[in-house]
């Protein structure tokens, strides 16, 4: 099979994914979350806090229980929000989707796989 060949089916292969189920529903929720003002402010929120300490953890500073707690906080809240909830199963379903891909592919690249899926779950 010539390199040509190989890039056509990769080719095929994205299209195909980008095509899926996934990261259709992907897509749609990253559509409401840009749409939705107090999930988007939380979500920079909680990086800006996070950023902050992870720099003064790296400039060897000590973070006070206040920080934390204002961290735990931010967190709690991201769980609570049912569209970042809706948003975090999506992506995990779409990873998913990526590491079977990448499975299969190895499989078949060592000729570790036979080609179904009665001899091992690993694609499913």
């Amino acid at each position: 099979m010539s390199k040509e060949d190989i890039i056509k089916l990769a080719f095929d292969l994205g299209t195909s994914i980008g095509d899926s189920e996934e990261i259709n529903r992907l897509k749609e929720l990253q559509d409401r979350l840009n749409q939705d003002l107090e999930a988007s402010a939380l979500i920079i929120k909680y990086k800006d806090a996070k950023m902050k300490l992870e720099n003064k953890m790296n400039d060897g500073l000590s973070i006070s229980k206040l920080e934390e707690d204002h961290i735990n906080i931010l967190e709690q809240q991201l769980s609570d929000n049912s569209l970042l909830q809706e948003m975090m199963a999506a992506q995990e379903k779409f990873d998913n989707l990526m590491q079977a891909v990448y499975f299969a592919m190895n499989q078949a690249i060592t000729g570790s796989c036979a080609g179904s899926c009665s001899s091992c779950n690993g694609c499913s």
